[in-house]
């Protein structure tokens, strides 16, 4: 599926007292995109990337995916925006 991380939208983790972990707070320049995109959306994908590959993860490098994200999307990057991770982020 195109875009499964929209499936979890909405899905929180919770501890055993039932309670709702926060969510991450991610960097200002992760930014998501696609259709509906939000951060608890962007998390997952950037998660699963991490989890599921060894390759680098880059974001979308085209710009024509903003215009059509069915069309323009590389499957093996995560539904964000090209970035580069600073020292601050690290932080």
């Amino acid at each position: 599926q195109l875009f499964w991380e929209k499936r979890l939208q909405g899905l929180s983790a919770s501890d055993v007292s039932e309670q709702i972990i926060k969510s991450m707070e991610l960097p200002k320049g992760l930014q998501g995109v696609g259709p509906g995109n939000n951060d608890d959306t962007l998390l997952s994908a950037v998660a699963s990337a991490l989890h599921t590959s060894s390759a680098p993860i880059t974001g979308q490098l085209s710009a024509a995916v903003e215009k059509n994200p069915a069309v323009w999307l590389n499957t093996s990057q995560p539904l964000c925006k090209a970035f580069i991770v600073t020292d601050d982020d690290i932080r």
